[in-house]
């Protein structure tokens, strides 16, 4: 890992601090020596960002310069930090480690007068998911980024387990349930999965012959047909 690549991992690491985080805390996070964090401190202090705190007492961000100040009105940021603490509970390692350092970003550039008014707020996100394996969730959402195909053993709602080689290009998260939407070329059509019933997956090289965007336009209009013909 580069110098300049570790000396923003541990700008970025004491965002998400709100009180003082220790050498050896740091360190341990990052992977890396606890001589290491004193020197890329004293570099970024070097650079005028703006770290408190000293050896056995722990340090603290107290002022981002690297990230502009943004300007959102009372609902626009009452809107973010509601989705972003969703966020922070879906099946879902990375993005949840995501959705913690955007918040911990913007938390460090937001103006006081609307740091308060977070404080204040008696809005939250609540919500139940079904036990989903999180490692799986991640692969398919990695496969969807690469347009790659995914092999899958899958337990339907009878019980009965399948194996699919699917084309996957789009998820959705329905209140306690995370839906895949692929081209299944078992069927040679398309089919929505739920992600808990995955037993197993396996990812492939190959990308599959059409756009991802394409092909959830072509699911689209295909669901809207069904719900008209249902009408």
């Amino acid at each position: 890992m580069s110098r300049s690549i570790r000396l923003l991992n541990l700008l970025q690491l004491l965002r998400e601090y709100h009180h003082p985080a220790t050498a050896q805390k740091l360190a341990e996070h990052l992977n890396i020596s606890v001589r290491s964090i004193y020197r890329d401190i004293e570099c970024l202090r070097a650079q005028g960002v703006n770290i408190e705190g000293s050896a056995g007492l722990g340090f603290v961000l107290k002022e981002d310069f690297l990230l502009p100040p943004i300007s959102l009105n009372d609902t626009e940021v009452e809107a973010v930090f509601l989705a972003l603490n969703w966020l922070k509970r879906i099946p879902d390692t990375e993005l949840k480690q995501a959705a913690h350092s955007v918040l911990a970003k913007l938390n460090a550039v937001i103006p006081k007068s609307k740091q308060e008014l977070l404080d204040a707020t008696t809005l939250h996100s609540i919500h139940q998911w079904i036990a989903t394996d999180e490692k799986t969730v991640e692969q398919v959402r990695l496969s969807i980024r690469h347009e790659v195909k995914i092999e899958i053993q899958y337990l339907d709602e009878r019980g009965k387990l399948s194996v699919r080689r699917l084309w996957p290009f789009a998820l959705g998260y329905f209140n306690d349930k995370i839906l895949l939407a692929a081209w299944c070329e078992l069927r040679e059509d398309f089919r929505n999965f739920r992600l808990d019933r995955i037993q197993k997956i396996t990812l492939f090289e190959e990308r599959y012959p059409q756009f991802k965007r394409h092909l959830f336009q072509q699911w689209w209009q295909q669901e809207i047909q069904k719900k008209a013909n249902h009408s």
